[in-house]
């Protein structure tokens, strides 16, 4: 048979000490042996490497990934009659469900890449407006700004992106010259799982404007990434309220529910918008 440098226990630390247990797999407690099977070839290489038996994609691929480190030892050889010849090895990677493997928080992609790099126009939803384009969505809601009065003649704008196409947009929630407290916001986009990205205001100050840019997340408290959004779906063709977003707290995104009394402001200015049947659609 071949023979790994260091023997048996050097190659299942080559083999585990690198393994990383899938997070999906651990959330949806499961485990088991992925049977893997390579070929060390007459030259100690080691080629063919293939999952024989699987426990579920995730876990077949991760060790799958961490064997393919096996091609960068060299073995010597097994022999017949004295001579090398090719060897099929078969060995098992176990996944245990225990506190030591359990998957730490992983970077959530709108960190790592937060919809494409530019920002898409937004479709104010004029008064006059009639019809809802078949491939746009309207929303509405109203927004608790940071600054009041400081705020000055500075708009204040809400990212998002739109998670089934990566796109982004920013999204008008206070507009410029208006200090009042509350603001109505009403949009149209394209259809999609949306998530809040940032909050976006300038404070005026005496030298001119002073920006500051805050995320929109949730504490994180576990592995899953959806637990760290705020997440909802604009439906083509649709009305959705949104709720009333309030960025007045540092760090602390507030959605709260005041459909009739938004509708009953909002109805008269956007009469050929059916209200009072828009699907409700608060992040959350």
């Amino acid at each position: 048979m071949p023979v790994f440098p260091g023997g048996q226990p050097k190659l299942l630390a080559l083999l585990t000490d690198s393994l990383r247990y899938p997070a999906q797999a651990w959330r949806d407690g499961v485990q088991g042996k992925v049977y893997l099977s390579f070929t060390v070839d007459p030259t100690g290489s080691v080629t063919d490497i293939f999952v024989k038996q699987g426990v579920r994609a995730d876990l077949d691929a991760e060790a799958l990934r961490n064997a393919r480190r096996l091609t960068t030892v060299r073995w010597e050889p097994g022999t017949q009659n004295g001579r090398p010849v090719p060897v099929v090895y078969t060995m098992p990677l176990t996944f245990t469900l225990t506190p030591t493997t359990a998957p730490g928080p992983q970077p959530d992609s709108l960190d790592v890449d937060g919809g494409k790099a530019s920002l898409l126009p937004v479709w104010s939803w004029a008064a006059s407006q009639q019809q809802i384009p078949a491939d746009k969505g309207v929303l509405y809601g109203s927004c608790v700004q940071r600054l009041g009065f400081s705020s000055g003649g500075f708009g204040q704008y809400a990212r998002l992106v739109n998670l089934t196409t990566r796109q982004a947009f920013r999204i008008n929630v206070k507009p410029a010259f208006r200090s009042r407290r509350e603001n109505r916001f009403c949009v149209a986009l394209p259809p999609g799982r949306y998530a809040l990205h940032y909050y976006q205001y300038t404070a005026s100050k005496w030298y001119g404007g002073e920006m500051h840019t805050e995320p929109l997340r949730k504490a994180r408290s576990g592995p899953a990434l959806a637990d760290t959004r705020y997440l909802f779906t604009v439906l083509p063709g649709q009305v959705s309220y949104v709720g009333t977003w309030n960025f007045s707290q540092p760090g602390q995104p507030a959605f709260t529910n005041v459909k009739g009394q938004l509708d009953a402001d909002a109805q008269p200015v956007y009469k050929h918008l059916k209200l009072a049947e828009a699907a409700t659609a608060l992040p959350r």
